[in-house]
């Protein structure tokens, strides 16, 4: 009888760095393997997507729980994961920006992707190509905001 495969753990944690200009960490997992580590993510340009995601977090697809250190960790279920490959683009998108109305701008252009294109497909494969900061350049300039 063949088993069961245990369930994706996809996770995404938003880390409060104390420094002369403090700053925040982000990583991200897939089953406990780290697949993405920057830092200077504004958690409010971050979880800007939401705002276009709501359903997911209405139906239980999506947790979000802040710690009292500030940490902010962002739980998606194992059926949500083309929602987490389009989210972990706009976090690309957003990472070293410091403008609030180009981040709400990406996070729309992002959340219009539909979850089941192709493209959704290629930018991940290209993703773990590319290195973050040359993504991240590119996930700004697949959406027009200026």
């Amino acid at each position: 009888m063949l088993e069961k495969a245990p369930p994706r753990r996809l996770k995404v944690v938003l880390q409060p760095v104390k420094a002369g200009k403090p700053y925040y960490m982000i990583a991200c997992y897939d089953s406990g393997r780290l697949i993405l580590r920057a830092r200077k993510a504004r958690p409010e340009h971050v979880l800007k997507w939401f705002l276009f995601n709501q359903v997911l977090l209405d139906q239980g697809y999506v947790k979000i729980k802040e710690k009292a250190n500030g940490t902010v960790q962002i739980v998606f279920s194992d059926s949500a994961d083309r929602h987490f490959k389009i989210f972990l683009f706009h976090v690309y998108s957003v990472l070293n920006i410091k403008s609030s109305s180009r981040a709400e701008c990406l996070a729309r252009c992002w959340s219009r992707l539909d979850t089941i294109s192709p493209v959704v497909d290629t930018l991940w494969e290209l993703s773990r190509m590319v290195d973050v900061k040359k993504f991240s350049r590119l996930a700004r300039g697949y959406c027009s905001c200026s």
